[in-house]
Parts: C-alpha cells; sequence; structure tokens
C-alpha cells in the first residue's frame, strides 16, 4: 500500500522509525519529571488536551482522512490529540482523587465536577468522530473515579446514561449503525459492510500454527482495508500463526502484569497517587488491547483503535512510550519511598 500510494514501500516504516525516535526522547525527558507534578498540575494536562480536541475539530484546522477530522499536522508528523487526551486526562483524575476524596466519597458534586470535564472531552471526540476513543476514556474515568471513592450507584446511573448517548450517536450515524448490523450477520454482506471483518478472519484463519512467514501476508495486498494500523493483528497472525499469537500474548501478559504487581505494591505502601496513576494506565494499555484483539476477531463491531505498540500510528507511539516512561519514573519512587 505504501509502494502503491506513496511510490516508497518502506513509506510507513520510515515514518513509524521517527516517531519511535521521538518517543525514546519524550520518554526520557517524562523520566526526570517527578509524579508530584502531575498531582499539583492536572489542570495544565486537562487544559492542553481539551485545547487539542477543540482545534482539531474545526474544519480549516484539523486534518480529515476517511471522513474523520482527527488529525493536527505539525508539519513533523500529524498529532492525533485523543491519543494524547487518552493518557492527560486520566493523570488528572488521579489527582482530583486525591485531592477530593472526602467529598467525592460524600457529595455528588464531588463526583459531578471532573465528570463535565470528561463530558467535554468525550463530546469532543464524538464530533471527530472516535467512538473507540471515547469509549475508553470513558470506561478509563469512571472505574478511576470509582477507585477513588465515588459511590458504585454513581457509576452504575452514569455507565447507563453513557450507554444511552452512545446507542443513541450510532443509531443516528448511518455508517456506525450499518456496522453494527453487519456485526450481527458478518456473512450477509460480503462484498460491502461486511467486507472488512471478513478479510479480517481470513488473515486469522491462513495463519494456521506456524503461520505463513514474515511479509509473507496476502491479505494486506490490498484485501484488507487498514492491515498496518485497526487490522495489523490480523496480518500478524496471518504471517506468525498461533505461534506468533502465544508469543504476544506473553509480552503484553508480562507488561500488564508488571502494571498489576505496582497497582499492588503502592496499595500496600499508602502511595494513593501512583496507585491510581499506574491503574489507569493498567487499564488504557489493557482495555484498548482487548478492544483491538476483539475487533479484529469479529466478536465487536469495527472501530478505529490502535493495538498498542503494534499499530501504525506516530501518536499512539509516543503517547504509550511517555505512559510507559511515567510508570517507571512512578515505580521509582515508589521503591525509594518518595512521596
Amino acid at each position: 500500500m505504501a509502494n502503491e500510494i506513496y511510490s516508497d514501500p518502506y513509506f510507513f516504516f520510515k515514518r513509524q522509525l521517527f516517531a519511535i525516535s521521538i518517543a525514546l526522547i519524550a520518554s526520557v525527558i517524562f523520566l526526570f519529571i517527578p509524579t508530584s507534578f502531575y498531582r499539583e498540575n492536572g489542570a495544565i494536562l486537562v487544559i492542553v488536551s481539551i485545547l487539542l480536541l477543540f482545534v482539531v475539530a474545526l474544519p480549516f484546522i484539523g486534518t480529515e482522512v476517511n471522513g474523520s477530522r482527527r488529525w493536527l499536522n505539525l508539519r513533523i508528523f500529524n498529532l492525533q490529540p485523543s491519543e494524547v487526551a487518552k493518557i492527560f486526562i486520566p493523570i488528572y483524575l488521579c489527582g482530583y482523587c486525591l485531592r477530593r476524596k472526602e467529598q467525592l466519597e460524600t457529595k455528588w458534586r464531588g463526583f459531578l465536577k471532573p465528570l463535565i470535564l470528561v463530558a467535554i472531552c468525550c463530546l469532543l471526540l464524538l464530533l471527530e468522530p472516535d467512538v473507540g476513543a471515547t469509549a475508553v476514556l470513558f470506561a478509563v474515568s469512571i472505574i478511576i473515579l470509582f477507585l477513588g471513592g465515588a459511590k458504585t450507584s454513581q457509576l452504575i446511573m452514569l455507565a447507563f446514561i453513557f450507554f444511552a448517548l452512545i446507542s443513541t450517536f450510532v443509531y443516528f450515524d448511518e455508517e456506525r449503525f450499518s456496522r453494527v448490523l453487519s456485526f450481527s450477520d458478518p456473512f450477509d454482506d460480503p462484498f460491502g459492510t461486511d467486507y472488512q471483518l471478513l478479510n479480517a478472519l481470513i488473515a486469522s484463519v491462513q495463519g494456521g500454527i506456524f503461520g505463513m512467514g514474515v511479509g509473507e501476508s496476502t491479505q494486506k495486498y490490498f484485501f484488507l482495508p487498514e492491515a498496518h494500523t485497526d487490522f495489523i493483528f490480523s496480518i500478524y497472525i496471518e504471517e506468525s500463526g498461533i505461534l506468533g499469537l502465544i508469543i504476544l500474548t506473553v509480552i503484553y501478559g508480562v507488561i500488564l502484569f508488571r502494571l498489576f504487581s505496582l497497582v499492588k505494591e503502592s496499595a500496600k505502601k499508602n502511595f494513593f497517587f501512583i496507585h491510581l496513576l499506574i491503574s489507569s494506565f493498567f487499564l488504557i494499555f489493557f482495555i484498548q488491547t482487548l478492544l483491538n484483539i476483539f475487533v479484529n476477531l469479529g466478536i465487536l463491531p469495527t472501530k478505529g483503535l490502535a493495538l498498542p505498540f503494534m499499530s501504525y500510528g506516530r501518536s499512539s507511539v509516543i503517547m504509550n512510550f511517555i505512559a510507559l516512561a511515567i510508570t517507571l519514573r512512578a515505580s521509582w519512587e515508589l521503591k525509594n519511598n518518595i512521596r
């Protein structure tokens, strides 16, 4: 596809390599920022996130691709504000839960105030539109508030309202509604709405036990759309097979296990902010990975979500590296009892 569109078969590879270089530099910088900065300056992160989401929604600024306006052209690369918001908004909520713990546990006002900011971000994401990022951000946000002390009844009510709003949005969006209908019967329109999912399933099945070999995928040759982004998992399985799936599962499992271990250790040492911070990153990686794999396997309707550290997407790579750098900093502070 890179060769067909850009006359350079290494077009995406070089751009991704450039993004990883930026991500490594950014990671080194974020390693030296104490977690107390995020605890005390969460409002800055919220303002940056909302400002970016608002600017990208403007027709004369945001870059539109395939009917969605999700990118800001920064010359050196296209920034996707939703990836920034998915990391920055949860960090703010962690600080809010620490500062307003008593109010969050006892008063509706303490629960509703952070939700206004989350609602604004979700609304801006829906305007792009980006249902996948909205779902991830909302899910992570409500779980953080629950861990921070919000009542279960409040979260159930909020989840019901969110589900109703998303359902309404999808119902009145013809393209997304057709995706849901096609998901219910993925074989009724193989050359129309079901085309993407069926080719993803074909790629997954063709891999067998040992795969077709690296670079030997057939589905990526203009059969499976978004083969390098949303559906890279299917191509990976096609080339590496069940063996590759096991290796990938182990890698993700190690990352999630280490994050979960830090969550438990921070709770035991009563590092409340670090506990919430690492919990939020655990949730982001877990939910996004699970949703992407489920979409590729046809368990969920098609939606645009990157597979962490695998999908092509420079903003995703950079923000994921930053999240891990913040986690490493938090881990170091936890081990050295730095509050």
